[in-house]
């Protein structure tokens, strides 16, 4: 035997070892029930000598079940909120330069922006000149305001890109969530399609993903007494035995005493109800007509306080500046924590520690040196988290401590969310479900079933012709099928691809793929032997004819799997995906496997071969 013999017996056996090992964890994957796949049963059956078990057969929504849902976002929200941010920049801008102006506020429904001035034409040329003109024009001037818009070509592509980072915002999300093999992609209409394959609660998976997850920073505006009239409207929360809940029916007033930053103290009016919706109408129909909307707006924040029950919540309000000084676009880490000052029963309270980029530290501690003593509220997603007073500068590192009133379990879930959801990236717009779907569990085990039995089929019919047509050849041939078969469920299972029912259709195309290379080999071979060639010169001029035919067949197909890869999504990817990596088997199976195995049993110059 030749020295390269060895050296692809070898090979082939490492091949085979290296498969069915890789392989290990996929078998203790399905031979559990469904239901304990996910659970610690599973990590605890997967031998230590084994690869992690983490990598296994994925199965796809079609054949496991899972939540489909179409997300919309809300570009006019994401236009709106850019143009309050360029409002504040103009503001800063022009004061920096000592432009005279008023105010620079939001106008025509948020879209555009109108800068009061005395001086418009100054404001004009020194906006548009310093680089503001190559996104904005100015419509003109009216009521002593000069106002800009953003180009359309801007706001196009403005909306574009909100789509773009809120696709990549959720893809993050489901990322660390520890969804295997998601299908995440965009659609006309500035539409999301979701696929969670394997995952069952779908009001979870609504909470996590909608979750606009918008961290800001606004300073409280305790000197403010635009509210106090609403003690003469109002019913008083406290009765005769102080403040209790429930409180009275459609809300009431109360107040607390602020510390101010000159060292004064003030009784501060704030708003109360049962529940949020209940607040919110009473702040619309009695707090909204009082404050300029321009100046101030008001937060909305959970509290509780001793009950029967152990703590009841009630919803409360905070009057804050309309400006947001800061944003959770600087976060660079969050993480769930426990509270170790304050002791909430037998646990801390939990809470959310975050860490911000050098710039957002920056920015950080500017802001809080600029307003020591003073409340700063951390709101998140229009929600006051807490709203404490700033002692010092603070720089990169914060916190967000939770509302009580609940489980502390329950809090520290929802903490462990707010953590996931901040370091995945906050969504540029709220996004709302327009479409929910869940595959039940029915459905994908009768797929399996049905793609496992075609694909057993399929293979035993394609073994019993080689056998029968090419005898001791198509044995062989057939060695190298099932060798073919474990090799690609083994690069499936460690790449983490996802088998779908068109990647068990790409498998079985792999296998005829895979016989049709030997078909090849064994009629050429056939050819040699009849034009009167010794058993080992068929055997090599046989492979060696037929090799660049076998890599042209695969080549081009290979090809047009990669095409189906790369511009495919979904079933199809899944397929392309299968194609390729059986495709790749294939040449090795066929090539190396083969005849490696015909020239051992064909090393004796007495041998026969059965072709």
């Amino acid at each position: 035997m030749e020295r390269s013999w060895y050296w692809r017996v070898a090979l082939v056996v490492a091949v085979t070892l290296f498969s069915l090992w890789q392989l290990v964890p996929s078998w203790f994957y399905f031979k559990l029930p469904p239901e304990e796949r996910t659970t610690e049963a599973y990590e605890r059956a997967v031998p230590g000598w084994a690869p992690h078990s983490a990598k296994h057969l994925n199965l796809g929504l079609d054949l496991q079940g899972g939540i489909h849902l179409s997300m919309g976002v809300d570009v006019e929200r994401a236009v709106k909120a850019k143009v309050a941010r360029r409002a504040d920049e103009i503001a800063e801008f022009l004061k920096s330069k000592g432009v005279p102006f008023e105010s620079a506020t939001t106008t025509a429904g948020g879209t555009r922006v109108a800068v009061k001035t005395d001086a418009p034409d100054q404001v004009k040329s020194t906006l548009l000149d310093a680089g503001y003109g190559d996104e904005m024009y100015s419509p003109g001037t009216a009521d002593g305001a000069v106002t800009f818009a953003f180009k359309d070509t801007v706001l196009r592509d403005f909306q574009g890109k909100a789509v773009e980072q809120a696709e990549k915002t959720i893809r993050n999300r489901v990322d660390k969530w520890g969804v295997s093999e998601p299908d995440i992609k965009r659609k006309a209409n500035n539409q999301i399609q979701i696929q969670l394959p394997g995952f069952k609660d779908p009001e979870k998976a609504k909470e996590l993903l909608g979750r606009t997850a918008q961290l800001e920073f606004k300073i409280a505006d305790d000197e403010n007494p635009a509210l106090d009239p609403l003690r003469q409207q109002l019913t008083p929360c406290a009765g005769p035995d102080g403040f209790q809940v429930p409180l009275p029916q459609g809300g009431c007033w109360t107040s607390e005493t602020i510390e101010l930053p000159n060292g004064s103290a003030r009784s501060v009016t704030m708003l109360t109800a049962n529940t949020r919706p209940e607040l919110e109408k009473l702040i619309q129909e009695k707090a909204a007509p009082l404050l300029d909307p321009q100046k101030n707006v008001i937060g909305i924040g959970e509290d509780s306080v001793p009950s029967a029950a152990g703590r009841t919540p009630y919803y409360r309000t905070y009057l804050l500046r309309a400006k947001t000084e800061l944003t959770g676009d600087y976060i660079a880490d969050a993480r769930a924590a426990i509270d170790q000052s304050q002791q909430f029963g037998q646990q801390g309270r939990p809470l959310v520690q975050f860490t911000m980029s050098a710039e957002g530290g920056r920015l950080m501690q500017k802001l809080t040196s600029e307003n020591l003593r003073r409340r700063m509220a951390t709101m998140l997603d229009d929600k006051v988290e807490t709203a404490p007073y700033i002692q010092g500068e603070i720089s990169t590192n914060g916190q967000i401590t939770l509302g009580s009133g609940r489980n502390p379990q329950e809090m520290f879930e929802e903490a462990n969310e707010i953590a996931l959801v901040l370091k995945a990236g906050a969504l540029p717009a709220p996004v709302t479900i327009s479409e929910e779907r869940t595959v039940g569990a029915t459905l994908g085990p009768e797929l399996v079933k049905r793609g496992t039995v075609a694909a057993l089929v399929g293979l035993g019919l394609v073994l019993l012709f080689m056998l029968f047509y090419y005898r001791g050849s198509g044995l062989v041939a057939d060695v190298a099928l099932a060798l073919n078969g474990l090799l690609v469920l083994a690069i499936m299972a460690m790449i983490g691809t996802t088998l779908t029912l068109p990647g068990i259709a790409g498998f079985v195309l792999t296998l005829g793929m895979a016989v049709d290379a030997n078909v090849l080999i064994n009629e050429r071979i056939r050819e040699e032997l009849r034009a009167g060639k010794t058993i080992k010169v068929a055997l090599q001029q046989g492979y060696d004819k037929v090799f660049w035919t076998i890599v042209d067949s695969h080549v081009t197909t290979l090809v047009a799997a990669l095409v189906l890869m790369n511009y495919g999504s979904g079933p199809v990817r899944g397929f392309a995906v299968t194609l390729t990596i059986g495709l790749i088997a294939s040449m090795f199976t066929s090539i190396v496997v083969t005849r490696a195995i015909m020239e051992y049993t064909t090393r004796h110059e007495t041998a026969r071969l059965s072709v």
